[in-house]
């Protein structure tokens, strides 16, 4: 049935286009009719269809853009994703620099993971910055490629525009965790928790944190322990052990002799570590707070 349908629409077209005669006014009028009933089939998501008018009416004339445009955004539906291309850059090339259609091919490059998204997406807003759809197809890109600095100037953004939203402080809160900027991401929670003081999800992020940044703080002043009590080490045998032995020896043996490096200076990091490391893993690293 489908193939008769379609075999039928274009007879109705190929009679349609075989008049020659045509005046201007009646070319316009059937140009319109093209567009009119591609809008009603990518309305009904019949993308298939589309082509079969959008290219009659590109006959008629190739230098209107509306066309290629839907021709661009059948295609996308469908995940024809070079044919989109080809369509939307044509599209961009008849209406120029400040063609709303950068923002569609630059749909198109995300899809592809291609990173001509960024120039498009970039030209795009530079004439339409408020255009908050192109702002999250930026973040999505940036959160995509873990450029985690970019999607956080992409969420300032919008949240300079939308102060109260909880869930962009969620998500930033999130790409600060990720980017290792944990006291802004702590400050993000407190955001949350002031907005909505019963976010049980915030609540339990926010004690995972601070309990992960106690254990790291407490494991750098176990660290800087041990290294001061080796130094301290390294001190006391070579200006106290040492010369106590050495005058010690003198005075009851005499006469010259040789002193062995203490085997301790380089046993003792050894064993030192292996008790860091030993706390670390049996959770028995001492809470200094």
């Amino acid at each position: 049935m489908k193939l008769l349908r379609s075999i039928a629409v274009l007879f109705t077209l190929i009679c349609f286009n075989c008049e020659s005669s045509k005046t201007y006014e009646e070319q316009i009028k059937k140009y319109k009719f093209y567009i009119k009933k591609t809008d009603s089939l990518i309305a009904n998501e019949k993308y298939e269809d589309v082509f079969i008018y959008v290219n009659s009416a590109i006959e008629i004339t190739d230098t209107i853009p509306i066309a290629f445009y839907k021709k661009g955004r059948a295609a996308y539906n469908l995940n024809w994703l070079d044919i989109a291309e080809e369509n939307f850059t044509k599209v961009i090339e008849i209406e120029g620099e400040q063609s709303k259609t950068y923002k569609d091919r630059a749909k198109v490059y995300l899809k592809k993971k291609d990173n001509d998204f960024l120039d498009d997406i970039n030209i795009y807003l530079k004439y339409y910055s408020n255009d908050d759809e192109a702002h999250v197809l930026k973040r999505e890109y940036f959160e995509e490629r873990e450029d985690f600095s970019k999607a956080i100037e992409e969420y300032n953004y919008e949240i300079e525009k939308h102060k109260d939203s909880i869930e962009l402080y969620m998500k930033r809160s999130n790409l600060f965790y990720l980017n290792k900027e944990y006291d802004k991401a702590l400050e993000d929670y407190n955001k949350v928790l002031e907005l909505s003081p019963d976010n049980t999800a915030i609540q339990g992020k926010k004690k995972s944190l601070l309990k992960e940044l106690n254990d790291h703080d407490n494991l750098l002043r176990c660290i800087t322990i041990i290294i001061a009590i080796y130094v301290f080490y390294i001190l006391l045998s070579f200006f106290v052990f040492k010369p106590f032995v050495i005058k010690k020896a003198t005075n009851q043996i005499g006469g010259d002799f040789i002193i062995k490096k203490d085997p301790l200076i380089w046993l003792l990091p050894i064993l030192l570590s292996l008790f860091v490391i030993s706390l670390y893993f049996t959770g028995f690293i001492p809470n200094f707070k």
